[in-house]
């Protein structure tokens, strides 16, 4: 059977507003075109600040944004009726005037996934007029769908190094004297002693401890503690064996709300595997608290995988609108890695 293309897949009442935006109101075809292409750009920058200032500040990190964003976050609690899934971001309300010199101030987090810095910085002041252009509703130039692209396709091997090195994974040797290491490799951890095993036996469930390291860092000595590193992360990964979970109901677990929603950096869903990870400058002892709240929940909540229709894939979709931003899935984030060459991360 052939796949719906993607209009298809859109639902009557956003086919409806797209056309009358289009074919009533004068909405010009490139307006659309370059809001997707900038959704993209944005997206990606804002996300890969976040993750590189978590993995060196841990909860900390929002102090390293500045005030107005926090300030203009709790101005809209006021308006907690019209909350988005975003809403709890902090950087998701920080002036996009304002984002591109944040990158500046932290270029030797982000800037090996991002291009060179002074064409960056070069083209800042074209891409922010494109911006303003479509904030203000003003009509395109005709070079600036091409400029975006342009700008993404630059874009690519720092996007592929972001997101293939979060999803490295290496294993800290059995003895390493770390205590996360030691709770959930030695199995020292109370949550350890009472989950492992059974979540093998009754739920079929496999655990894996593994860390990753960030572009900007390097991978700790022998015989060097993994916690306490500066652009390390901890990745608690669970296998469940043809089950699934389902993200909104996992995240909604009162087990998460221990250790895990503060620590969190993402909670990674991929067919067959759900992943927490954590800045591994966090307390470790904290760190092992949350992967056994993360273990106790995800056997809480893990159901036999069944087949997915066409529907209801379009409808995981437009679900996943309403999902913590901290959940990722179908993003570079949570499916990109050294093997999934060749690959075009923007596809521009």
């Amino acid at each position: 059977m052939r796949a719906r293309s993607t209009w298809q897949r859109f639902s009557l009442g956003t086919k409806e507003a797209i056309e009358r935006a289009l074919y009533t109101s004068g909405m010009p075809e490139e307006t659309l075109a370059l809001y997707s292409r900038w959704w993209q750009l944005e997206t990606y920058l804002r996300s890969l600040i976040y993750v590189e200032l978590r993995s060196v500040h841990g909860v900390d990190w929002t102090n390293h944004i500045g005030q107005g964003a926090t300030t203009r976050r709790e101005k809209d609690e006021s308006r907690s009726y019209m909350a988005t899934a975003d809403w709890e971001d902090p950087l998701s309300y920080l002036d996009v005037g304002k984002l591109f010199p944040l990158l500046e101030a932290n270029w030797d987090l982000v800037g090996s996934s991002l291009m060179d810095k002074d064409t960056l910085l070069a083209r800042t002041p074209e891409l922010l007029a494109i911006r303003h252009r479509l904030g203000h509703l003003r009509r395109p130039h005709r070079d600036d769908l091409g400029r975006l692209e342009q700008t993404l396709r630059d874009l690519e091997k720092g996007a592929f190094a972001a997101y293939s090195s979060y999803n490295r994974e290496l294993r800290a040797p059995n003895q390493l004297n770390d205590p996360v290491v030691a709770a959930w490799v030695r199995e020292e951890h109370s949550t350890a002693k009472r989950l492992l095993l059974h979540a093998e036996r009754q739920y079929n469930v496999a655990f894996q401890l593994s860390y990753t390291v960030r572009p900007f860092a390097s991978a700790p000595e022998e015989h060097t503690p993994i916690s306490g590193s500066r652009g390390l992360l901890w990745k608690a990964t669970f296998h469940l064996r043809g089950q699934e979970v389902r993200p909104s109901s996992l995240w909604r677990e009162s087990y998460l709300d221990g250790n895990v929603r503060q620590l969190l950096v993402h909670m990674l869903l991929d067919p067959g595997t759900v992943s927490f990870t954590f800045p591994a400058v966090e307390d470790a002892n904290r760190v092992a608290d949350a992967i056994g709240e993360a273990f106790d929940a995800v056997l809480l909540n893990v159901r036999p995988r069944h087949s997915v229709s066409e529907r209801e894939l379009s409808e995981s979709r437009m679900r996943s609108i309403q999902l913590d931003p901290r959940i990722q899935r179908d993003s570079g984030w949570s499916i990109v890695d050294d093997t999934t060459v060749p690959i075009s991360i923007f596809g521009a």
